[in-house]
């Protein structure tokens, strides 16, 4: 009889034992679900960095119309694009200039420093704004609002930059298609 005592004491013991393990686990678990881990971030902006060679075509909006009036089309320009973060890119479009009443109008570089990039399905997409003071004939504008939305696909940039310009009641837009340039391998 004493030895049966001894095995159902025996036996809950370790019953009582492996539940409290048990209990131990299911905490844990729920403290997992509790707070999930934290999303890791999505790589984009290295699929869109590089200089691209296009073309741009400038329009004026007056504000409160809808009216384009074309100034520039077709004009040959570079611009860059580079990593900021992984997320991020900086837009570069050097030596901006309208012809403008028989006179160039130098603005100077447009540079939006941090536009966010979204990848989706075959593309990414970009968007930015900034406000700009240009240098130059253009330092008169003061300072300017500055918006760009883009599209890279396939090595091929698709960009708008809106730049408000208050002091002449007008915006410029400046829409640019270019192709992504290829680096030459160095070496030996």
């Amino acid at each position: 009889m004493k030895k049966n005592l001894l095995y159902l004491l025996a036996l809950v013991c370790s019953l009582t034992l492996f539940a409290a393990c048990s209990s131990d686990d299911d905490d844990s678990d729920n403290k997992n679900n509790e707070n999930p881990p934290e999303e890791e971030a999505v790589i984009t902006a290295p699929n869109v960095i590089g200089t691209y060679w296009g073309n741009l075509d400038i329009s004026m909006i007056p504000d409160g119309s809808d009216q384009e009036i074309v100034i520039g089309d077709g004009i040959e320009k570079f611009i860059t694009l580079s990593q900021v973060s992984n997320t991020e890119v900086k837009i570069e479009l050097k030596d901006f200039e309208l012809f403008i009443n028989q006179q160039i109008l130098k603005f100077g570089d447009i540079v939006i420093d941090k536009c966010e990039v979204k990848k989706g399905e075959g593309m990414s997409t970009f968007t930015g704004q900034q406000d700009l003071t240009f240098e130059g004939d253009a330092a008169s504008l003061g300072t300017c609002p500055v918006t760009v939305t883009g599209t890279v696909e396939g090595g091929n940039a698709d960009m708008t930059i809106n730049v408000k310009v208050p002091a002449l009641k007008q915006t410029v837009k400046v829409t640019y298609s270019g192709v992504k340039q290829v680096a030459e391998p160095s070496g030996t």
